[in-house]
């Protein structure tokens, strides 16, 4: 199939790769010049393990992927255009702007194209948004109808930031919205790859509805292991012990069931809030998830906390922080608890030394839109741990343990998944009842 997905993001990017890598011939549209030059080199602008290779083969070798500036070119050229642009949270609630500017665009150049084209928004959107928005801003602007003209659908992505390409190539499970039955064949047809069993057909809204239920659920269940984790360390109690024998329940499973300092990234903050804020303006509010979003908050402090019941009160200390994005094996520091705490430690007085294997460059350049810009950023995690007070470990790379292995000081602040109080003297972690 000729497809076409609208935002370069991280979403449109490793789908695009997803869909050329299964035979399609993709389109990749972006308003950013430096996007759409760099991915024509081959060259992914985002982090993601394996990615990288597997653009450069397919852009460069197979030539099934290439990017362009041009949205008429791009939804003429294909027979499906995918929306995947960014959703974010605006005052707590979605900011559906960029989506409105798409469908807007999709409508003014369908209104010249004689093929039929279906339209699909990837974007993660409250329920009702595709119909409601989406749906008749592409009617009014490119005067034609919707399941007769031109078809119309929602298919979430379900991609996990850290192990995104395996999750696109391999997904546990395939959501297509839709309203009418070309629609629904369309994009079976796009999926033609995948077993039947992994597919689940439902109405639009029913498919936007799935991806925040998803979400909210995961994310409430890391608040969940946060909490139990809290208490366990206030009673004297290891809750990896605790968290892995309730993960071993097959009803539970040990899937997001790990404690730390809080959820982060680009989908759990925003998506939670979307759904919240739907809650309430329709009259039903989820109490259980307004209550996961404050809890998140506040979770960041619990490694202040712990530093300080160690080395004391932490003003003018020097602290090496060791990640900076919100979980291992990606760049992305959106709404990161590291950041948070950096934040935190500056208020103090501190100075702070940051390594991140991959989460400088985006950190960096929030830290300084926030005028924070003392921070000594390292080319390697042991300069980080040296000279200084402790150092906290917001993150938990693998990499990071053979330095806390070869490390004896400073003490070490951080998760219990990553680092074993029990075996060293200066290791304190989140969930064990150490101090």
């Amino acid at each position: 199939m000729k497809i076409s997905y609208i935002g370069s993001g991280y979403v449109g990017q490793v789908n695009a790769v997803g869909a050329a890598f299964y035979g399609h011939d993709v389109i990749l549209m972006d308003i950013d010049a430096e996007k759409v030059d760099s991915i024509n080199q081959g060259i992914p602008t985002i982090y993601e393990e394996h990615l990288d290779e597997q653009m450069k083969d397919i852009v460069l070798n197979k030539k099934k992927l290439r990017a362009t500036l041009d949205l008429e070119e791009a939804v003429k050229s294909t027979e499906i255009s995918l929306i995947s642009v960014g959703t974010p949270d605006k005052g707590g609630m979605i900011d559906l702007s960029y989506i409105q500017e798409v469908a807007i665009g999709i409508g003014k150049a369908l209104k010249n194209k004689n093929e039929y084209h279906t339209v699909v928004v990837k974007s993660t959107v409250v329920p009702g948004t595709t119909l409601k928005l989406v749906k008749p801003l592409v009617e009014e602007y490119s005067g034609k109808k919707a399941g007769v003209d031109f078809g119309i659908g929602m298919n979430p992505e379900f991609l996990r930031e850290g192990v995104a390409w395996n999750d696109s190539i391999k997904p546990d499970s395939i959501v297509i919205g839709s309203q009418d039955e070309k629609t629904k064949q369309t994009l079976r047809a796009m999926y033609s790859w995948a077993p039947e069993e992994k597919i689940t057909y439902v109405g639009i809204n029913a498919a936007e509805a799935i991806k925040y239920a998803k979400n909210s659920f995961l994310a409430m269940k890391i608040t969940f292991a946060n909490e139990w984790a809290n208490f366990c360390e206030a009673v004297g109690i290891d809750a990896k012990e605790v968290l892995e024998a309730i993960g071993a329940d097959k009803r539970i499973s040990p899937m997001f069931l790990r404690n730390g300092p809080g959820y982060g990234g680009s989908c759990f903050p925003k998506d939670v809030n979307a759904i919240v804020h739907a809650g309430q303006v329709n009259h039903s509010p989820f109490r259980i998830l307004e209550q996961v979003v404050q809890t998140n908050h506040n979770q960041y402090l619990k490694l202040i906390d712990l530093a300080e019941k160690v080395v004391g009160p932490i003003r003018r200390k020097k602290v090496g922080i060791l990640g900076l994005s919100f979980k291992p094996s990606t760049d992305d520091t959106r709404e990161s608890p590291a950041l948070r705490i950096i934040a935190f430690l500056v208020s103090r007085g501190c100075e702070i030394k940051a390594y991140c294997p991959q989460g400088i460059p985006m950190a960096k350049k929030w830290l300084e839109s926030n005028r924070i810009t003392e921070i000594q950023y390292q080319s390697d995690g042991k300069s980080c741990v040296e000279d200084v007070d402790l150092v906290i470990v917001p993150t938990d790379w693998p990499e990071f343990k053979e330095i806390i292995a070869q490390t004896t000081v400073p003490t070490f602040i951080g998760h219990r998944s990553l680092m074993d109080p029990a075996k060293y003297a200066h290791v304190y972690a989140l969930g064990y009842p150490k101090p």
